[in-house]
């Protein structure tokens, strides 16, 4: 399973399968969007959620759209939602995609599995008072 996610991840380009004008969105970071899935998928949240904090982490990656069809933000998310949840862990069974109402009214909800938790953990760093190399020492 860790080789078909790293072959995903890394080597597979996800701007493949649409027509999206920026290849970049979903795949750069995706590592900081499973943390982020990893501390608030617990509980549903709409997918704009997790593209606003994608964004915000990336900025570089908008400079380069083109929208044509709605407004730089909406297609962003678009992209960012497409690729990361409905093409990428939604495929991996690592998230349940609930959907409320339908086209450009719609909402899309995302919440982590219990298989998101068995298989991808997001430990913090640990912070020591005393360096490492110290504490080895006494």
């Amino acid at each position: 399973m860790r080789l078909i996610l790293l072959t995903f991840t890394t080597k597979f380009n996800w701007a493949y399968h649409d027509g999206f004008s920026n290849k970049d969105i979903g795949q750069t970071g995706y590592g900081f969007s499973l943390i982020l899935l990893s501390k608030y998928g617990h509980k549903k949240r709409l997918d704009s959620f997790y593209a606003e904090k994608y964004c915000n982490a990336f900025p570089s990656l908008l400079d380069s759209i083109k929208p044509t069809y709605s407004p730089l933000e909406i297609y962003a998310t678009n992209c960012y939602s497409l690729r990361t949840f409905k093409r990428f862990l939604n495929h991996f069974g690592l998230i349940k995609i609930h959907t409320q109402g339908f086209g450009f009214e719609g909402k899309t909800y995302i919440t982590k599995t219990d298989l998101y938790d068995k298989l991808i953990k997001c430990v913090p760093h640990k912070i020591f008072s005393t360096p490492t190399y110290l504490t080895s020492l006494n």
